[in-house]
């Protein structure tokens, strides 16, 4: 589902135009925030420290840690920034974007966009007052913590044997009661429902305003649920690269992994029938030689020597790079990158693809993609699977329907280590059910390796077309805000004036 830190790598790729610049976010900085939770409250707007570039301001915000007891003392802070309107004169009003993940950091997100001038169109710039809140358990928001040894341990979650399925149940529980004993009862109210109030909280707090709201990949999910639930506060919502937040667990398994497979595919034809200089496996058989990686991996774990910092693992196996390279094609200008890694994997040396997912580093705000993250998905998403025979009938299908891949996606990847998860499932799959007047504008890339074109159909027709309009990108990547060009100008469009597309709009993208 793109729930992860490849996930916000590649969009901040996208926003610098270049590499992910990294953001130096020190620890233990206190800004200036409100007496209190209470809705009626102001937020005010602060420096931030000084590692921030100069046009991004911070705040944060007091809420309740449950919301079905909003006047409990127990109260948790969200940590926000912003990058104001430079004409004030013509303000339109406040633009919240969320990256997705879950887990996802929106104030680095945000941050990054404001290091590169030209990654969002300067009308946008201009006339909104956007605003990047991490939700509860992230980033610079009261964290979800847990235990680093722990967490980076390793287990495999594709169990073929009795032995190997109790391992990782026990991998699991060990995770969460690290999760909870450092993390205390917030670990109970990180699901999506509450981080939707939590928006409404801050968007009465600016000022009251009908806001506009721009979701990426998980960021469709948390707003198509807030569109739900706040159907009279919206002025404008785009949902992009689509969760359908509906489908049981092996469809969500068959339709996500089938997704990453078809996009792979994908990349072996452009890969092959490109030129040297843009991909170094051009002219080759290029799945061939992904093969050849995965077959060397099953013999012995390929070493990754450049991981010797601990900053990710020192070996890959056929079950690591399988789940690895579905990060490598959230953005086709990593594409490049994925040849190459795929060349040295085959020679022996897996550092590019073990870095595609970095180990927790006791930061609290860097790991939150990997401890919110799960936190944040063991209450949304369902997790029923109880024995190795519901694992292994489940590998049977990712195996039948996508062989290369063999189902290893974000998806099942939740679904197996939430088994043990001690929170409840407190926002479970559902459809969704929208009444507002506001048009939603959704969009959807054909080969989306992490939400897919299935996806977009499916919410699209819960959310009726009656009350939104689907926009097709007949391309690849994951998302299209910050890939640029028509599909882009399209949606700056709607921000901007409200202008939708027509109906069954298909923009041509490539590769």
């Amino acid at each position: 589902m793109g729930r992860s830190l490849a996930l916000t790598q590649a969009l901040l790729s996208l926003a610098t135009l270049s590499a992910a610049v990294p953001v130096a976010i020190p620890r233990g900085i206190s800004f200036k925030r409100v007496a209190s939770g209470n809705s009626t409250d102001s937020i005010s707007w602060g420096p931030c420290p000084e590692s921030y570039p100069p046009s991004v301001t911070c705040a944060t915000y007091v809420v309740p840690l449950d919301w079905e007891h909003p006047d409990s003392n127990e109260t948790i802070e969200l940590g926000m920034v912003r990058i104001q309107a430079r004409d004030s004169a013509n303000r339109i009003g406040n633009l919240f974007m969320n990256p997705g993940g879950p887990g996802g950091q929106a104030t680095s997100f945000l941050t990054s966009l404001a290091l590169s001038p030209t990654a969002i169109d300067a009308q946008i710039r201009d006339h909104f007052d956007i605003i990047g809140l991490d939700p509860r358990g992230v980033g610079l928001s009261t964290p979800v913590e847990c235990d680093t040894v722990t967490l980076n341990g390793r287990v495999s979650y594709f169990p073929k044997t009795q032995t190997e399925f109790e391992e990782l149940v026990s991998f699991n529980k060990a995770i969460a009661e690290s999760c909870r004993a450092k993390t205390g009862r917030l670990i109970d109210f990180v699901d999506t429902i509450s981080a939707i109030k939590d928006h409404e909280a801050v968007r009465k707090a600016l000022g009251d305003e009908k806001v506009t709201l721009l979701g990426l990949s998980y960021g469709t999910q948390l707003f198509s649920q807030y569109a739900e639930l706040f159907p009279d506060n919206l002025r404008a919502v785009i949902l992009d690269g689509n969760l359908q937040h509906s489908q049981g667990e092996s469809s969500n398994m068959l339709i996500e992994s089938s997704t990453y497979e078809a996009t792979l595919k994908h990349f072996f034809e452009w890969c092959a029938g490109t030129t040297k200089d843009a991909c170094p496996l051009a002219g080759q058989d290029v799945q061939a030689k992904f093969e050849s990686v995965l077959a060397k991996a099953t013999k012995a774990p390929i070493p990754a020597p450049g991981c010797g910092d601990g900053s990710c693992r020192s070996d890959q196996t056929e079950e690591d790079i399988r789940f690895n390279v579905q990060g490598y094609l959230i953005s086709t200008a990593s594409w490049p990158s994925l040849g190459q890694a795929l060349i040295e994997a085959d020679a022996g040396n897996a550092t590019l693809i073990s870095r595609q997912q970095p180990l927790a580093i006791d930061d609290a705000y860097e790991d939150s993609y990997l401890t919110a993250g799960q936190a944040i998905a063991c209450q949304d998403w369902a997790h029923s699977s109880t024995t190795l025979a519901d694992l292994q009938a489940k590998a049977m299908l990712g195996a039948t329907f996508s062989p290369l891949t063999k189902g290893a996606c974000q998806s099942y990847r939740i679904q197996t280590f939430c088994i043990g998860w001690p929170a409840p499932l407190s926002n479970p799959p559902r459809r969704v059910s929208y009444t507002g007047d506001t048009k939603i504008l959704m969009v959807q890339s054909t080969f989306d390796p992490s939400t897919s074109y299935v996806w977009g159909l499916g919410l699209h027709a819960e959310i009726g077309e009656d009350r939104s309009v689907l926009l097709v990108r007949n391309g690849s990547g994951h998302t299209s805000y910050l890939q640029g060009g028509e599909t882009t100008a399209v949606m700056n469009a709607y921000l901007l004036n409200l202008t939708l597309p027509e109906p069954g709009t298909v923009i041509q993208s490539k590769p």
